[in-house]
């Protein structure tokens, strides 16, 4: 069961990692510059791939999942308020929609999958009587860990760009 929720874990990290990444490459293509809340929402997922990744390092516990759970629900928090603020007839939408979604909706939808992942894997943990630390990293453990840090830092650097050292518009 180990085996499988190390996998899962990884899988989640990886594929927040995918979709930060597509944001990022819709940005540089499209040359868009993210809204605040835009930035928040990949903030968010950055901790939730964080919070996964603390069960890689330190052994799988209810507390990390805990963690991912209550920074999705800051980022659902935080799509669900562009999604309000976008179905009034006076704000236009933000860029184009993919596969008929706007972004700030697929971000809500991500953070509705990582509660559900962070649920069923809470679940998993039942059946489960391994409590050792995992100190050893496979290649793609360490993998996510670079991925992660060079999406914050990405995203860092976005900011950055967009605010300078102060409050965004």
């Amino acid at each position: 069961m180990d085996t499988l929720e190390r996998f899962l874990n990884r899988a989640w990290i990886l594929i927040l990692c995918a979709v930060l990444t597509g944001g990022y490459i819709y940005q540089l293509l499209e040359h868009e510059k993210p809204c605040p809340l835009c930035m928040l929402q990949r903030l968010a997922m950055i901790g939730v791939a964080l919070a996964v990744l603390l069960n890689l390092r330190f052994g799988f516990k209810e507390e990390h999942y805990g963690l991912a759970i209550l920074v999705s629900l800051f980022g659902m928090g935080t799509a669900l308020r562009q999604i309000a603020l976008h179905v009034c007839p006076q704000f236009s939408t933000f860029g184009e929609p993919v596969l008929h979604y706007d972004l700030y909706v697929w971000a809500f939808i991500v953070f509705i999958c990582s509660m559900l992942a962070a649920s069923i894997l809470l679940i998993i943990r039942i059946f489960t009587n391994d409590k050792r630390v995992h100190a050893a990293w496979s290649f793609w453990d360490k993998l996510a860990l670079a991925l992660i840090f060079f999406l914050a830092f990405a995203n860092t650097i976005s900011t950055l760009a967009e605010c300078g050292v102060s409050a965004c518009t």
